[in-house]
C-alpha cells in the first residue's frame, strides 16, 4: 500500500470520528490543544510540508503556529483545507518525506482516538507503517551515542536497531512502540513493558518525538 493510500485511509478514519464525536474534547497527548486543534494542525501541517514551511520547528512552536493561525476556522473549514492540502501534496508521500507524514497522522489518530474514547485500529498495518520513521530516527540516535545496539520483537518480526550485538530484547506490540517513540510514555510505563533487561541505557533516546512526565490512559 502506498504512503498516500495509507495516509487519506487514515485521513478518512479521523474525518469519520471527530465528526461523529466531540471535536472540543481535550487531547491528553497534545497538552492544550482539543480534538479540533490537532485537525487544524493536521490540515495546517500537510500545507507547510508542500510548501516546505518549517519556521518553528527548531523550537517546537511549528505545530502550535497551525493552531493559533486556524483558531477562527470551523471544524468544516479545516476538512476542507485539509482535502485540498491532501490533493496538492500527493507527490509529496513518494518522497522520504512520506514516512514522516505516516508517522505524525496514524499517532495522531490515536491522540484522537484516545481523546474520544473510540479506540480501535491499532492493529492496523498503518500502525506498522507508521514506525518506519521513528525506528530510523531511533537507530540514528543510538548511533550518535554509541549506545548498545537493542533488538525489539514484535508480531511481525525482530528489529535491531544500533551497531553490534544486541544487549537486550524488548518484546511488544507495534501500537505499544509508536506511541513509546511518539513520546505517549513515560518512563515508568517504558520500564513496565517486556524486557529481558534494564532499559536504563536506552530510556533518554526511546522518546524519539517528545518526552512525557504524566501517564496517559488509553
Amino acid at each position: 500500500m502506498s504512503n498516500a493510500v495509507t495516509y487519506d485511509a487514515a485521513r478518512r478514519r479521523i474525518i469519520s470520528l471527530v465528526t461523529e464525536g466531540n471535536p472540543d474534547a481535550a487531547v491528553g497527548a497534545c497538552p492544550g490543544w482539543t480534538v479540533k486543534d490537532v485537525v487544524a494542525h493536521l490540515a495546517g501541517g500537510l500545507g507547510d510540508f508542500t510548501e516546505q514551511r518549517f519556521d518553528g520547528i527548531e523550537d517546537g512552536s511549528w505545530g502550535e503556529r497551525q493552531v493559533e493561525e486556524r483558531r477562527d476556522r470551523s471544524l468544516s473549514e479545516l476538512l476542507v483545507e485539509w482535502e485540498r492540502n491532501f490533493q496538492i501534496a500527493e507527490g509529496l508521500f513518494d518522497t522520504p518525506m512520506g514516512a514522516v507524514l505516516i508517522a505524525e497522522i496514524i499517532s495522531h489518530e490515536h491522540d484522537i482516538r484516545t481523546a474520544l474514547g473510540q479506540p480501535g485500529e491499532r492493529d492496523n498495518v498503518a500502525v506498522r507503517a507508521a514506525l518506519t520513521r521513528p525506528l530510523q530516527e531511533l537507530d540514528k540516535r543510538m548511533r550518535a551515542r554509541h549506545l548498545p545496539a537493542l533488538r525489539i520483537t514484535l508480531e511481525h518480526g525482530d528489529r535491531v536497531v544500533g551497531e553490534g550485538e544486541p544487549a537486550g530484547v524488548l518484546h511488544t506490540s507495534s501500537f505499544e512502540l509508536l506511541r513509546v517513540l511518539g513520546g505517549r510514555r513515560n518512563d515508568d510505563q517504558v520500564r513496565a513493558l517486556d524486557w529481558d533487561t534494564d532499559p536504563g541505557p536506552w530510556l533518554p533516546v526511546l522518546h524519539v518525538f517528545g518526552r512525557r512526565d504524566t501517564v496517559l490512559a488509553e
